[in-house]
Parts: structure tokens; sequence; C-alpha cells
């Protein structure tokens, strides 16, 4: 039993010193990985809906994903302590899960599949904004100038997104793309209002329970709607897809995008900027694979929106250091709280 610990305490030792020694700028990439590997969702996702219907989708991405982040807890030997702060605040917990994060997930995949997944990649960079402007009408924190210029920017690159030749909607893609601006609406109010319990648990914890009740909640649905039926007729490359986007895109980019964002030197600001990666990936995937178009119009939407993103980011990142400093708050807690709007999809 002797050997056995002191081979588990150099192993933690072991584990610790490599950590301490990641260069900054193996976190960066792997921040940048986790958000090339949420990019190739869009494009994914509508190629096993059908046969999946949304909830059965969301269900088996979510039940794949909170395997591998308690896997990922039980390595850091940290179950106990999880499921401690999962017992006291899980009525939070479980109002968040069954409101704006199940519903905002479901509602994306089910939009996806009346737009493109260029244009879904592209409005998913306004949830920031739709964050800001929650916080100004229900905490009355009054934005500044440079917001605005980012809201009227953004609205420019989405009316150019979904409107065609002389500003008349595309019935092609106007219902997804609607339903998309509403999912993300919702995504912004989970990362809005769950900002209490993100202070009180770590991000792991957090996502990690989430993710759980979703998952029972959702199990209802998705086998009510027929979800034996419908994974029976998913073919062995549908399948391949749906490990992907289960495994390693909700469970595996998350614990790289924690892992990368952990370093001290790490700027969290520079690190969600390499998230516009995402419907970068998303379109040229799109393009090459799917054939879908992608116009000039779209690349000017896109742009504008990405760019109004990056002014209203680095605001929103002004007034978090501010309020570390006032609150006198570490660099790391700061982080993983700026976690939950970034783990979008």
């Amino acid at each position: 039993m002797s050997n056995a610990n002191q081979n588990t305490e150099d192993f933690i030792l072991l584990e610790f010193s490599f950590s301490c020694r990641m260069r900054t700028s193996i976190r960066y990439f792997l921040a940048f990985l986790a958000y090339f590997i949420w990019g190739l969702t869009f494009p994914f996702a509508i190629q096993v809906m059908p046969p999946l219907s949304s909830y059965s989708f969301v269900f088996l991405r979510t039940l794949m994903g909170s395997i591998v982040l308690l896997i990922f807890l039980g390595i850091k030997r940290e179950i106990l302590e999880w499921f401690s702060s999962f017992r006291a605040h899980f009525k939070a917990l479980f109002l968040f899960a069954l409101g704006p994060f199940t519903f905002s997930y479901i509602l994306q995949f089910y939009a996806i599949q009346f737009t493109s997944p260029i244009n879904q990649s592209i409005i998913a960079q306004t949830s920031i904004i739709w964050v800001i402007v929650l916080n100004y009408f229900f905490f009355h924190q009054k934005p500044h100038l440079k917001f605005i210029i980012g809201v009227i920017l953004a609205i420019i690159g989405v009316i150019l997104l979904i409107t065609g030749k002389g500003l008349t909607l595309s019935p092609d893609t106007i219902k997804g793309d609607l339903l998309s601006i509403i999912a993300f609406i919702s995504w912004a109010a989970y990362s809005s209002f769950s900002k209490p319990i993100s202070e009180k648990m770590p991000p792991l914890y957090s996502i990690t329970s989430i993710l759980l009740i979703s998952t029972v909640i959702l199990s209802g649905f998705a086998f009510g709607t027929g979800l034996t039926d419908q994974i029976s007729q998913l073919s062995e490359i549908q399948w391949g897809i749906m490990i992907y986007l289960g495994i390693i895109c909700t469970g595996l980019a998350y614990v790289l995008h924690l892992v990368g964002v952990a370093g001290e030197k790490v700027k969290t600001e520079y690190v969600v900027y390499t998230g516009f990666i995402m419907p970068v990936v998303s379109t040229i995937y799109s393009v090459i694979f799917l054939d879908k178009i992608f116009t000039n119009r779209m690349l000017l939407g896109g742009i504008l929106i990405m760019f109004s993103a990056v002014i209203v980011q680095y605001q929103n990142q002004n007034k978090e250091q501010s309020s570390q400093e006032n609150k006198k708050q570490s660099p790391q807690e700061n982080k993983g709280q700026s976690l939950l709007i970034n783990w979008i999809r």
C-alpha cells in the first residue's frame, strides 16, 4: 500500500509540474483547438438530422458530454467535491438546465435544419451582445458608446446575412435564421443569469451538473419521439459524427478549453478572439463538402458581426477586470466565469 501511495503522489506531483511548465503558447493552441472543434458542430449537425430529431440529437450529445466530464472529474479526483457542490446548488442548476440551457440547445439544432450552417455559425457570434443587452435591462449595467456602435454593426450584419438583393427576406433560410437568433438570445440569458452560480462553484462543476440534468430532462422527450427507431437508421458515418459531436465536441473540447485558459499568463480576451475561427471552419467545411453557397453579402455580414463582437468583448473584458479588482477576485476565477459564455456549442 505504501508503494502505491507513493506512486500516486509522484504522479500528482508530475502532473502539477507539467501543468506549471506548460508554455503559454501551448495553452493558446489548446483553446484554439477547442474552438476549431466547435466550429465543425454546425455542418456536422445537419448530416445526422434527420434521421435524428432535435430532441434525440441534443440528448445524445449531452449524454456523451456529461460522461466525458464526469470521467475527467474522476481523473482529477474531484467527484466528491463536485457532488457536494451539485447537491448544494441543485435547485438553481435545475432551473438553468430546464430553462435557457436546454431550450437554447434544442431550438438551435431545430433551427439549423431550416438554414445554412454558415449562417448559424455567424449568428452565434452575437451571443456576447445579447448578454450585455440582458445585463442592461435586468441588472442595470449601462453600456458604453462602443457597445452601441457594436450593436449597430451587428444589426447591419444580421440584416445582410438573412436577406437577399433589395433587402428581401430569403424564404430558404429566414425561418432558421430567426429561430437561431432566438436560440442565441436564450443562450445569452443562461450565460447572464447563471453568473451567480459560476461565482459559487468552479465552471467545470457547473457545466457538468447542467449537462447531466439536461440529459435526464431530455431523455423523456428523446424516447418519446422515437429515439430507438431513429438511432437504428443512423449509418456508420453518422454514428461517427455523433460520437465526435458528443465525446469530442461536447466533452473533450471543453476540457481543452479549460486547460487552455488556466495559465496565469493567458489573457482571456485573446482566447475569446480565437473563437472567431468557428464560423471560418464552418464556412470552409460547408462550401467544400456540403456544396453550400457563400456569397459576398454573407462575407460582409459575417465581418460586421464578428467585428462588432470584438468591440463588445473588448468592453466586456475591461468591465470584468475592473469588477475583479473591486472584488479582489483571482484571475483564474474570472476566467472560469467567462467560460460559461464561451462554451457555446
